[in-house]
């Protein structure tokens, strides 16, 4: 018995470990009130056991050719069990590195003072102590249609903001606000043309979306 406690707290103090070296910036208000904020990417585990994209990601009909084999070849292998669903938005396609994902360089210098002006409105001089998280979560380019040469493809983008309870433990779940835009259609030539320029002003669009969505969601998400 005294093994599996110690086994139990060495997990809690590694847990504690690892979100203390997590670095946090502060949004505050002119009345005192303030909250710690982390931007960055989403942890794999809140994002459907996948990383997040950290540049643009494009999807193609070859890389699903590739991912299915690979998926057969794994349910052969384990007679079936414990093979992932397949999804073409969870192959690995081609990483263009020359576009690093925006939210952290567009998004989130027009959350803050969102995130303040509520602060200045909605609490007298509350000093937050659990992190508001903005968590770029998906960044990509996929085909719809598998069967066509000339397939049209989506651009596909997603940020999560999420917090946990202020009343929290450290097995408490986090509130969590996603937001997915719906996914704007163009050939790739056309998403490709000029250094990807369609990508970037289609992605600044999905962005300004999800500061309204932050808005509205703050009172959710900062409740005490």
């Amino acid at each position: 018995m005294k093994k599996v406690k110690g086994i139990t707290i060495s997990c809690v103090l590694l847990l504690s470990a690892c979100a203390s070296t997590q670095k946090t910036d502060e949004v505050s208000a002119q009345n005192g009130s303030s909250v710690p904020i982390f931007i960055g990417f989403i942890d794999e585990d809140l994002n459907n056991d996948r990383y997040a994209d950290n540049v643009l990601r494009e999807v193609t009909p070859t890389h699903t050719g590739v991912g299915l084999g690979i998926n057969i070849l794994a349910s052969v292998l384990s007679k079936g069990l414990s093979v992932t669903t397949f999804t073409k938005e969870n192959l690995r396609g081609n990483q263009i590195s020359s576009l690093p994902e925006p939210t952290k360089f567009y998004l989130t210098p027009k959350a803050k003072p969102i995130i303040s002006d509520w602060l200045e409105k909605n609490t007298q001089g509350y000093q937050y102590k659990n992190v508001l998280n903005i968590g770029a979560a998906k960044w990509l380019l996929v085909y719809q249609d598998l069967s066509s040469n000339n397939s049209n493809y989506e651009l596909r983008y997603t940020v999560k903001f999420y917090k946990k309870p202020e009343n929290s433990n450290i097995f408490s779940s986090y509130i969590i606000s996603d937001c997915t835009p719906k996914p704007e259609v163009a050939t790739l030539t056309d998403w490709r043309a000029n250094n990807y320029m369609l990508v970037q002003e289609t992605t600044r669009k999905y962005m300004d979306f999800c500061l309204l969505q932050l808005e509205n969601q703050l009172p959710r998400l900062l409740k005490h």
